[in-house]
C-alpha cells in the first residue's frame, strides 16, 4: 500500500517542544499552597498556645478524690440506696434516688465507670439551679512539640493545666447523663467564651455508651437504668434521680421530631389559610366588579 504523506502542520504540532512555563506554574502554585496551609497552622497553633498560658498553670492541681474507706457509713448507705433504686425500676414500681454533692463524690472514687473524673470534678453544692464544684483540665502540653517547631514558632515548653472552680447544670436526655458547664473560673486569669463553649458539655455516661456501641450484645446494666430514668432534678441540696412506670424518658430527639412535624402542620394549615383567603379575594372582587358593570348597564 502507498504510504501516505503525513502533512507538514501535523509534523509540526508533533515535533514541537512543549514550554516548561506550564509545568513550573503548577509547582509555584503547589509550592504557595503548602506554604499558607503551614504559615496558618502554624499562626494558630501560636496563638493557642498564648492563649492557654493566660488561663492555665504549669503545676496540675487535681480536684480532691473522696476516700469511701474515710466515710465508711456514707458510702455503704449510699451503696444500699442505689440497689434498692435499681430493683424498684427493674420490678416497674416507682422509685427516686437522691445524691448530695459527696455521694456524687463516693461514686465517683468507687465506681471504676467513672474512673476518668477522678481528679478532674469534685462536687461541692448543689442548689435548686445549679451544681458547682472543683475542676481540673489537663489542656496539651507544649513539651510535647517537636523541638524545631517550637524554636521556629518560639513557643515556650510548659505543662498547661487549667485549675480552678466550675458551675454547670445535668441534662437526662435519651438514656445519656450530661453536665453542661455554665462557667469555668480558672485559678489564674479568664477563660475565653470560645473555648468554654468548646468544652462545657461532658457526656458523664459516655464510657457506658462506649462500652454499649463496641458490645451491643452486653449492655452495662448502669446504662440500662439510665436509659429508664424519668427525670432528674436539683432539690434539698441532692441531685435526685426519678423513675415513673407511667411516664416516658425524656428525649431531645423526640421533642425535636414533634416540632417538625407541628412546623410542618403549621405551615400546611398557613398554605390551606392563603389559599382560601385567596380564592375569598377573587370572589369578593369578582362579584364587586359585576357589581359595577350592573349598575353602569342599568344607568
Amino acid at each position: 500500500m502507498p504510504n501516505h504523506p503525513v502533512p507538514d502542520s501535523d509534523h509540526a504540532s508533533k515535533d514541537a517542544p512543549r514550554s516548561p512555563f506550564a509545568g513550573c506554574l503548577i509547582l509555584i502554585v503547589m509550592a504557595l499552597v503548602i506554604l499558607v496551609l503551614i504559615s496558618s497552622a502554624g499562626y494558630f497553633l501560636k496563638k493557642q498556645t498564648n492563649a492557654y498560658k493566660t488561663f492555665t498553670e504549669e503545676i496540675a492541681n487535681p480536684a480532691p478524690i473522696a476516700d469511701p474507706k474515710a466515710h465508711e457509713t456514707k458510702f455503704n448507705s449510699l451503696v444500699n440506696r442505689l440497689r434498692h433504686f435499681d430493683h424498684e425500676i427493674n420490678n416497674n414500681r416507682a422509685a427516686q434516688l437522691s445524691m448530695s454533692a459527696q455521694d456524687l463524690n463516693l461514686a465517683i472514687a468507687h465506681f471504676e465507670i467513672l474512673k476518668s473524673y477522678r481528679g478532674q470534678f469534685h462536687f461541692e453544692k448543689i442548689t435548686t439551679t445549679d451544681i458547682s464544684g472543683i475542676i481540673h483540665l489537663p489542656f496539651n502540653s507544649t513539651a510535647k512539640l517537636p523541638g524545631f517547631v517550637r524554636s521556629s514558632l518560639q513557643i515556650e515548653s510548659r505543662e498547661n493545666n487549667l485549675n480552678g472552680t466550675f458551675v454547670g447544670t445535668p441534662l437526662l436526655t435519651d438514656g445519656k447523663l450530661i453536665l453542661n458547664l455554665s462557667k469555668i473560673a480558672p485559678s489564674k486569669g479568664e477563660l475565653p467564651k470560645e473555648l468554654l463553649s468548646g468544652i462545657s458539655r461532658f457526656l458523664i455516661s459516655g464510657e457506658l455508651e462506649q462500652k454499649a456501641e463496641e458490645d451491643p450484645e452486653n449492655i452495662p446494666e448502669l446504662l440500662k437504668t439510665l436509659r429508664k430514668l424519668t427525670s432528674i432534678e436539683m432539690r434539698n441540696e441532692s441531685l435526685t434521680f426519678l423513675f415513673s412506670p407511667n411516664s416516658k424518658p425524656p428525649s431531645v430527639k423526640e421533642e425535636s421530631d414533634a416540632m417538625a412535624t407541628k412546623a410542618k402542620h403549621l405551615v400546611a394549615l398557613g398554605a390551606v389559610i392563603f389559599i382560601l383567603t385567596m380564592i375569598l379575594f377573587f370572589i369578593l372582587m369578582s362579584r364587586r366588579q359585576k357589581a359595577k358593570r350592573d349598575a353602569l348597564q342599568s344607568s
